[in-house]
């Protein structure tokens, strides 16, 4: 059998174990609200105690918390005699204001200022052309009043720095050449076709109208899909994986409130499980490099719109004919983005009845509309024929919004003086 204790027979932890428990008694026991302010003011007071020699009342010290106590509160503090108030006079700073106050009042003579020659101001009223405070320039603001009113967006805004404008246009042209995806890539590809994937980017734009994504988001999901079968062969079982995946990348790099991974799980039917398109997104993510942030057609038509001053109308048709354009892979995946969006602007002028081209989208794309005419023919087909094909999801879009652009039927080459002079 096991041993027993009994606490009473530990003889020398008895004293100790004692003062433990009455200091812990007088901590549970508190205080009255105005008992705990009288010993905070007690605590204030200074100790002056003479020090005591060595070894008297040291137990005391030590195990008496209340050792000093007794001497503190018997120490009373001799009260200050009236007379000794005497000495102050209560009156002095009142006649020190007053004085002050009649020295105020009287006239001080001053000398006047003597005028200052010859020197040089950096804000100076007569420069006017140095002036950056002038009130005729500052002020004074006319706007242009034959340029539309057009309603940005914040992302479009950020194209409206003049300053850095060109800047960005040239990174933009540059970062753009980095990451691309292969020309002809789905020859190579075993198991699927360009219809399926254009099935798959029809059903992903109805994604994005399901959970009002934007629009770059779809135009990077595809763009992350191109990049990954232009290096990976996939089977159809798993395409759709591929295309979820990829749109669950681009949601949580463009959205501010992506969908979780459930609801991608969720529009798939649960075909696939939450596994299945967490390691499918960390695949896509290893074969892309992590490069995600890459120039789309969707910003260079967002910048060229913004620096020519075109309309929504204008925009809105760009955009519609670019999201036609992403239905198939050839022969638009040799084009560049800035010539793809370049192009598609020039479908969408062409279209509202302008001239398709002209010479200050020339100077800001550096693009010439002898370039722009092979995409320019091709971007005109697609659009002629959208209504005949079976994918309806990108008109259905721009039926119901961005003033309706879909419904706008498409313009003859031979009704345009401008492009016939190109052709000839």
């Amino acid at each position: 059998m096991m041993a027993t204790f009994r606490i009473h027979d530990d003889q020398e932890n008895i004293l100790s174990m004692a003062s433990k428990e009455n200091v812990q008694s007088v901590q549970n026991k508190r205080a009255v609200l105005g008992d705990i302010n009288i010993n905070k003011q007690s605590n204030r007071i200074p100790r002056q105690i003479s020090k005591a020699a060595f070894g008297e009342n040291h137990s005391k010290g030590i195990n008496d918390e209340n050792a000093f106590s007794d001497k503190i509160t018997k120490k009373i503090i001799p009260p200050i005699p009236v007379a000794q108030f005497e000495a102050f006079s209560v009156y002095e700073d009142v006649k020190q204001e007053d004085a002050n106050a009649k020295n105020r009042n009287k006239d001080v003579s001053r000398a006047p200022l003597q005028e200052l020659n010859n020197v040089e101001s950096p804000m100076s009223t007569d420069d006017l052309e140095i002036c950056s405070m002038s009130i005729e320039k500052s002020v004074i603001v006319k706007e242009p009043s034959d340029l539309p009113s057009i309603e940005r967006s914040v992302r479009d805004r950020f194209f409206e720095v003049e300053e850095y404008q060109k800047d960005i246009y040239q990174y933009l042209r540059e970062a753009e050449l980095k990451h691309r995806p292969k020309p002809g890539y789905m020859k190579k590809q075993p198991d699927i076709t360009n219809s399926m994937r254009t099935i798959l980017v029809d059903w992903l734009v109805e994604v994005c109208e399901e959970y009002r994504l934007q629009a770059e988001t779809l135009v990077l999901a595809v763009s992350y899909i191109d990049r990954f079968l232009s290096y990976m062969s996939v089977v159809r079982a798993k395409l759709q994986l591929v295309g979820t995946a990829a749109m669950f990348i681009a949601a949580k790099y463009e959205e501010i409130y992506p969908p979780e991974a459930s609801e991608f799980v969720y529009i798939t039917d649960d075909t696939y499980t939450k596994k299945q398109v967490l390691r499918m997104e960390h695949l896509i993510l290893k074969v892309l490099g992590f490069d995600l942030s890459v120039p789309t057609q969707l910003s260079f038509i967002s910048l060229y719109c913004i620096e020519n001053n075109l309309g929504d109308k204008t925009q809105y048709m760009a955009m519609y004919v670019n999201e036609l354009s992403m239905l198939e892979a050839d022969p638009y995946l040799q084009y560049l983005p800035s010539h793809m969006a370049a192009a598609c602007i020039a479908v969408a002028r062409h279209t509202l009845g302008m001239d398709a081209w002209n010479t200050e989208l020339e100077d800001i794309t550096h693009y010439s509309m002898n370039e722009l005419y092979s995409c320019f023919m091709h971007l005109h087909k697609t659009h002629k024929e959208a209504g005949n094909v079976p994918q309806q999801a990108i008109q259905e879009k721009y039926k119901k919004k961005y003033k309706q652009v879909s419904l706008i039927e498409s313009r003859p080459i031979e009704d345009s003086v401008y492009l016939l002079n190109k052709m000839i």
